[in-house]
This record gives C-alpha cells, sequence and structure tokens, in this order.
C-alpha cells in the first residue's frame, strides 16, 4: 500500500488542527510495519484513514489496488468491511456473546449463517489456543484470552490489511509477547498487510519495519529483519 501527501485536519476556522501534514507512508504485503511516535503525532488518524474509516482531505492512498479518494461513501464501506481486520487496545468484545459468537461477527455481518461462522470462529479460536473457552463470555476470560478472541475476529473474514491499534498496551510483559507471536504467525502472508500503531517497546522485534511519527508526519522509516524468538 502506498500513501502520499496525506493531509487530515480538525475543526475549522482559528480553532482547526492539522493532524496529518503532507504525509508518506509505505506498507507491504508480507510484512508487519510498525508505526510509532508520541501521542498527538497522528498515528491513529494516519491508520483511519489508510482503513477507510476516515478520509482525508488532501492526498492519495492506494491500498491493495483501490484508490480509496475514487470511492464512494458505500463503496468505502464495503472495502472496509471486507479487505480489512482491525485489533483493538480496549478488544471491544460484545460482553452479551460467548468467544466464538464474538470472533464470529464479521462472518455474520457479511450474510454468513450464524452456525457456519460460529463453527469457522471456533476453527481460529482452537488453533489460538481457546479451544476450551468457545461458550466463555468475556467476563469470564483473562485480558489475554480477550486479546486473542480479538485477533479471531480480526482474521476470521480473511482480510487482506490487519491494523492494530496498541493490542498489547493492556497486557503485560509476557501476555503481550505471547499475543504478538500469535499475531504475526497468523496475520503475516504473502498476500496480507499488518500494520501495527504502539508506544510498547517491548514488542519492536516482531516488526518488519518500523515507521517513526512526528508532528503529523513519517520521518523516517527503518526496515528491521524479523528473527523469530525461541
Amino acid at each position: 500500500m502506498v500513501a502520499r501527501g496525506i493531509c487530515k485536519r480538525f475543526g475549522r476556522g482559528a480553532t482547526s488542527e492539522m493532524v496529518l501534514n503532507r504525509t508518506d507512508f509505505d506498507a507491504h504485503a508480507g510484512e508487519m510495519t510498525f508505526l510509532v511516535g508520541p501521542s498527538g503525532c497522528g498515528k491513529t488518524t494516519l491508520i483511519s484513514i489508510l482503513s477507510a474509516m476516515l478520509r482525508a482531505d488532501e492526498g492519495d492512498a492506494t491500498v491493495f489496488g483501490a484508490d480509496l479518494k475514487a470511492l464512494s461513501g458505500r463503496a468505502l464501506s464495503r472495502f472496509r468491511g471486507e479487505t480489512v481486520g482491525f485489533v483493538f487496545q480496549q478488544f471491544n468484545l460484545l460482553p452479551a456473546l460467548d468467544a466464538a459468537e464474538n470472533a464470529a461477527v464479521p462472518l455474520i455481518a457479511h450474510g454468513m449463517a450464524t452456525g457456519r461462522a460460529r463453527r469457522r470462529a471456533s476453527e481460529l479460536l482452537d488453533r489460538l489456543g481457546l479451544a476450551e473457552s468457545l461458550k466463555k463470555f468475556p467476563r469470564e476470560l483473562s485480558g489475554g484470552q480477550q486479546q486473542r478472541v480479538a485477533i479471531a475476529r480480526a482474521l476470521v473474514h480473511d482480510p487482506k490489511l490487519i491494523v492494530c491499534d496498541e493490542p498489547t498496551a493492556s497486557l503485560d510483559g509476557a501476555s503481550g509477547h505471547a499475543v504478538m507471536n500469535i499475531l504475526r504467525s497468523l496475520a503475516v502472508r504473502p498476500d496480507r498487510a499488518a500494520i501495527v500503531v504502539t508506544h510498547d517497546d517491548r514488542i519492536f522485534q516482531f516488526a518488519d519495519r518500523i515507521a517513526f511519527m512526528a508532528d503529523g508526519r513519517v520521518v523516517r522509516t527503518e526496515k528491521r529483519p524479523f528473527e523469530e524468538m525461541h
């Protein structure tokens, strides 16, 4: 994916704020790219644009062949639902649904029969080590287990882009490391790109590439060949 000259301003008139200021960004299929920088530098805004949750005010972004600026509102929503999987810091699981039902939500939203969606979600949760927790509700799961359910929900519809916003911020070091091992093993494929926004330097070892942001722009990018930890 390629983004060039991306600008985004919030507010109007004298109180408006330029959050992204003609920034460029690249992410590559088969890699996990980290986006890092101080709070308020525009990281979440940038991934929101790349994942079709926000429109840029200026600039161009092409994600897996789709020119986001050219898409209508309905097409943008369809692109987001089909192409992007999201992993959030706060998990955002639905408290009234069990683990399998939470993981199946994207499939059901796309019209798959509930039983079939639950079976597919259960298979993925089994791979994530949660075979014994399929019928547990979020309140019955640990933080690390909840994040695994959130990862399953992000991957269950086989998206081409995985976007993770502070996926380990709510976890201790060991749980965060375990979650990143799982996320990397499932999310990084030749036909898929993964972008991780994080302040957590404990997980930098999982990145193939790190883009550093400051003042609304990507100021430098480092290539960091990934070496699997044992």
